[in-house]
């Protein structure tokens, strides 16, 4: 693509959404990179909480189910629900595609029906 005559290179694979999740307005957003995926949830105007979530590698093993470690890189620790969201949809990305994750969560509540409420959109707007 040539655009003011200079060669445009195809950046990284990105999907958003806005959707309604427990009667609140989120936005979702995922970049796949050539190495991460970069998901965003927010019920609010900032990032929230950042979590790192990876694969841990097995000596020996090829394959079959992996560890996953998370950690969270800035914002909320006391909150054990955030890192169930990047560990949960970590192991989903491995299933299609080895990548790690980092998670930008910001959500009002975390109940268990916005959990599977944010996974069904997520699964809607997937770059994995």
């Amino acid at each position: 693509m040539i655009a003011n005559g200079c060669a445009q290179q195809p950046g990284p694979l990105s999907k958003s959404a806005e959707v309604c999740i427990g009667g609140v307005s989120t936005r979702l957003i995922a970049t796949a990179y050539a190495n991460r995926i970069f998901v965003v949830v927010s019920q609010r105007e900032n990032l929230g909480t950042l979590i790192s979530a990876t694969r841990e590698s097995a000596t020996g093993l090829a394959s079959g189910p992996g560890c996953y470690s998370t950690r969270v890189l800035l914002g909320r620790r006391d909150d054990e629900a955030l890192e169930v969201y990047a560990r949960t949809l970590v192991e989903l990305i491995n299933k299609s595609r080895p990548a790690d994750l980092l998670l930008a969560l910001n959500l009002l509540d975390s109940s268990r029906a916005t959990f599977h409420e944010v996974m069904r959109a997520l699964d809607a707007i997937k770059v994995w």
